[in-house]
């Protein structure tokens, strides 16, 4: 079953965020897409969006104003065992404010019912 996980965060100051078990366990992710709700504010020229084990698995050269948008298309559906963050991480600079809704579109299998 498809389902789409939408996540508001706001942006803290430093060089990365995380948003913590935003991937559930035993899912597999087709995508993640995105749009700035408040302009992303700092040092930084741009920021990219992934995970710990490929940073910017959803995208890199991200927009910081108002409106910019994400739309991290996975190559072919990645398959997460346990619950994972996804990491927002700063490009050229810091992190000070700023706000993103993110969507994890994914698939769970569900067990039958007895």
């Amino acid at each position: 079953m498809h389902e789409v996980l939408e996540i508001d965060h706001s942006v803290s100051a430093g060089a990365s965020n995380q948003l913590i078990a935003a991937i559930p366990a035993f899912s597999m992710v087709v995508g993640v897409t995105g749009r700035i709700t408040t302009t992303i504010t700092g040092t930084l020229s741009d920021w990219k969006l992934g995970v710990a084990a490929s940073d910017d698995r959803y995208g890199s050269g991200l927009g910081l104003p108002l409106g910019s948008w994400i739309r991290g298309l996975t190559s072919a559906p990645q398959s997460y065992y346990s619950d994972t963050d996804l990491l927002l991480t700063a490009v050229g600079g810091d992190f000070a404010a700023g706000d993103v809704r993110i969507a994890v579109h994914l698939m769970r299998l569900t067990i039958p019912t007895v």
